[in-house]
């Protein structure tokens, strides 16, 4: 099997939001390679003492040089070299057409972020085991007291004494694990409202591996229903779901687009007998403010909007799109680079 690599040349301060825009495009996941040293808590997840060397392959001697590795599979390759991909969607394109897809989403993110060169690259390569080698790297951590546990791993009788609930996932090479700040940000605002308001029932927007449907219902939630536009979120979803021991009539997955797809709105609702009590979406600004206008038809009246995946330098725009929907915010929360808006009707 061969994979087409796309290498995206940027800069450290980046990393984080060209990965999220990139997994909105269908490349999940990213091999990064800079400079930055490792923090005490990223090495005690790593179970290391010592943090490895940097080695980037095309060094020119910048410290914040970061370079973004996105891997897709080759599905289809002519006689005469043309070559097709398989993209996240399950459809195929050259190329050239998804580097195109790439730089239009880099080109937008110039508009409110310096991403350095922002140059891509493409390279083909060999089988190889980089889809499961991550998993030597990535060890169960806690989010305050929610230990979250990898299926390959074990927690001992002292992890076990610490933590209030246990999260057994196995999010695979393409979904989101629970470590990034965003997905602390909207566990920590989850688990707040539904300690005061349990057996509500809960959207979840850009579900992808189920983390914080499962986490809802771990928190009191009656009923999460999980949404993605990529495919795979659902089976990973349903997966991991199956693996805490919740069943599909307490969660279920879909596919669709709650945006443009005023029918699959309509289809969401009536799931849930009606609007929702509480709507969750962790995903970048340029997806939650076209998103913000079509909350109110999905959300009850007196319900409750949390929003993470936000930079801090667009929290502002963010909060104005609330406000146009009829929003107001009423708690905001930071970490690192990163902020969570929790909102009500006004």
């Amino acid at each position: 099997m061969k994979w087409m690599r796309f290498r995206v040349r940027s800069n450290t301060a980046s990393e984080d939001i060209i990965v999220s825009a990139m997994a909105d495009i269908g490349l999940m996941g990213a091999q990064i390679e800079d400079k930055v040293p490792l923090s005490g808590r990223e090495l005690e997840e790593l179970f290391v003492d010592e943090a490895p060397l940097p080695v980037i392959a095309d060094d020119d001697g910048r410290e914040d040089l970061a370079c973004l590795n996105f891997y897709v599979e080759i599905a289809e390759e002519s006689a005469e070299g043309a070559i097709r991909l398989q993209t996240g969607d399950g459809e195929t394109s050259s190329p050239e057409e998804l580097a195109g897809r790439m730089e239009e989403v880099l080109e937008e993110l110039r508009a409110y972020a310096d991403i350095g060169d922002g140059t891509i690259t493409l390279s083909v390569t060999e089988d190889i085991d980089w889809r499961d080698n991550w998993k030597q790297y990535f060890h169960k951590f806690f989010i305050d007291d929610v230990l979250v546990l990898p299926s390959w791993e074990e927690m001992s009788a002292e992890e076990r004494d610490k933590a209030r609930y246990v999260l057994r996932i196995d999010p695979g090479a393409a979904f989101g694990t629970g470590l990034h700040e965003t997905t602390r940000l909207a566990v920590r605002a989850l688990e707040r409202e539904l300690r005061e308001h349990p057996g509500v029932r809960l959207l979840d927007v850009g579900t992808g591996s189920g983390v914080l449907s499962i986490l809802a219902l771990m928190f009191g939630a009656a009923y999460a229903a999980g949404v993605d536009l990529d495919p795979l979120a659902v089976s990973a979803a349903e997966e991991n779901r199956d693996r805490n021991g919740f069943t599909e009539k307490q969660m279920q997955a879909f596919r669709g687009d709650l945006i443009g797809d005023e029918a699959f709105r309509g289809q969401m609702r009536e799931l849930a007998g009606g609007p929702y009590d509480l709507v969750v979406a962790n995903i970048l600004p340029n997806v939650l403010i076209p998103l913000t206008p079509v909350i109110p038809s999905l959300l009850r009246q007196d319900g409750v909007l949390i929003y993470s995946g936000i930079l801090t330098g667009k929290a502002a725009e963010v909060t104005e799109a609330l406000a146009a929907a009829g929003f107001v915010v009423r708690q905001r929360e930071d970490l690192g680079e990163w902020c969570s808006l929790t909102a009500v009707r006004a």
